[in-house]
């Protein structure tokens, strides 16, 4: 839609509220609504004067803090009825950061979105047309979470804390016979073993219905307590970064709703397998997929492809600070879970960070790589962006990521990884930062320094201070009785 069309609708769908979404620098959903009557052409030429972005973790100063919210009319979407119990008809709008005016030039340089759009303009210095991307989306559907004592407690442990998990699902509840799931058992069950499907089935029809985003596929994942997944059909850049933040909000919105708790924290559940969102990603130039050459035996992969793999190989470290941004994040990239620890590539090998799905041969359309390492607590904008950028550097420079691992490498002993030259992943959100600060070069004329800078000193902050919290486990441990 372009602005006129936006206003029509409004218009005729009789829509009560538009609400107006950006998200901060970790990916973090925020959003103002406008009555309808508030809203004309004007909104759309000369934008919102509605931020105060020194209210924003991440964002301005206060004596700095008028901000511009610009709306993009191609993102309108109007929102299922779970949005507004009053029964009004609502729409959203994503929205791009300005500073001080609507020219190119102020565009924000902390905003994820920008940053994004930014990094699809490298694409023409490579020849090539636009990006296609297909996350897996995983998360976690509780009956709910008790925080023991209090929630305050959870982060002052000198209060004392704890938590525990209700699931209809979860092996050590009572009275749940027929519908529980033991550890590492979730893969594909059946009702009624399977207690979200309906779920699942209602998020998919509203993300088609209302936000025209095209799933591939739906199920339950591998670990106990309601763990799902929901495969997007691919699409460019920008387009399926929205879809990402839609498809977040939406499920959290749904099983509030249903008085449920929607998590996409990585690792809720010890012992059991985490969340994660593969990324998969191919390169085009108009209708030509670049990565594909029919005559490589091997994996019918081109070249190019190969060294893009290369880049994303070699920067995988710092990378993880942007698609593995959280503390617990590094509670799943562990051996033993099936989570991705080692950098390498492989084709149809999901021990590897990177696999080459096979299921068909001679298929342009298909063929594409699968980055096995991130996990839904990314900033869908920054990861795409940052990936991207760490492929084409690899085409750039020609970084060759060396033969396809075909073994399961979870079970390759140190000195076969060695002579492999399989490297591992950083093990904490600390060691991702410190590879970030010394490996950043090729992100820095899409992110800038600042972005960078200011990033890292909040989740080096984040991480220091969950280090320095005792937790429960370290309690019971070590403490004298």
């Amino acid at each position: 839609m372009n602005a006129e069309q936006v206003l029509q609708t409004i218009k005729a769908e009789k829509i009560s509220f538009l609400d107006f979404w950006f998200v901060d620098i970790f990916g973090e959903l925020h959003n103002v609504g406008m009555p309808s009557y508030a809203i004309d052409e004007n909104s759309f030429v000369n934008g919102l004067e509605k931020l105060d972005a020194s209210s924003i973790v991440g964002f301005k100063a206060v004596n700095h803090s008028d901000m511009i919210l610009m709306p993009d009319p191609t993102s309108f979407k109007i929102l299922p009825p779970d949005y507004d119990p009053g029964n009004r008809r609502n729409a959203r709008i994503f929205c791009d950061l300005y500073d001080g005016s609507t020219d190119e030039s102020s565009r924000y340089n902390r905003d994820s979105r920008g940053i994004a759009h930014k990094a699809t303009k490298k694409l023409k210095e490579f020849g090539f047309t636009h990006t296609n991307w297909g996350p897996e989306i995983e998360f976690f559907v509780f009956d709910t979470i008790n925080v023991y004592p209090s929630p305050y407690a959870a982060t002052q442990s000198y209060g004392g804390s704890g938590y525990s998990i209700e699931s209809k699902e979860s092996p050590w509840a009572k009275g749940n016979v027929s519908t529980a799931i033991n550890l590492k058992e979730g893969y594909y069950p059946s009702q009624p073993k399977d207690t979200l499907e309906g779920f699942r089935k209602d998020v998919c029809d509203d993300l088609y219905n209302f936000f025209g985003i095209r799933i591939e596929a739906e199920h339950h994942e591998v670990a106990t307590s309601g763990q799902c997944e929901i495969n997007l059909e691919y699409d460019e850049m920008i387009q399926m970064a929205d879809h990402v933040i839609g498809v977040k909000n939406l499920v959290k919105v749904k099983a509030k709703r249903k008085n449920k708790v929607a998590t996409f924290m990585p690792k809720p559940i010890f012992g059991d397998n985490a969340s994660a969102m593969h990324t998969h990603q191919s390169l085009w130039n108009d209708k030509s997929n670049v990565m594909y050459d029919k005559d490589d035996e091997q994996a019918q992969m081109s070249q190019t492809g190969r060294y893009y793999i290369g880049g994303i190989l070699s920067h995988a470290s710092a990378l993880c600070a942007i698609s593995n941004p959280t503390t617990n994040s590094y509670k799943r990239l562990v051996p033993g879970f099936e989570a991705p620890v080692n950098v390498c590539w492989g084709l149809g090998n999901r021990s590897a960070a990177i696999r080459v799905p096979m299921y068909n041969r001679n298929q342009e359309k298909s063929k594409r790589i699968e980055y096995r390492v991130p996990d839904p607590t990314a900033n869908i904008y920054l990861l795409e962006a940052a990936l991207l950028l760490a492929g084409l550097d690899g085409i750039k420079n020609k970084i060759d990521p060396g033969d396809p691992i075909e073994e399961n490498i979870y079970k390759l002993s140190s000195e076969k990884k060695r002579e492999y030259k399989i490297g591992s992943l950083p093990v904490s959100l600390k060691g991702a930062l410190d590879s970030l600060s010394s490996d950043s070069k090729f992100l820095e004329e899409v992110f800038t320094k600042d972005f960078l800078d200011v990033y890292s000193e909040l989740k080096y902050k984040e991480y220091v201070a969950f280090a320095q919290t005792p937790t429960a486990w370290e309690v019971s441990m070590y403490a004298d009785a």
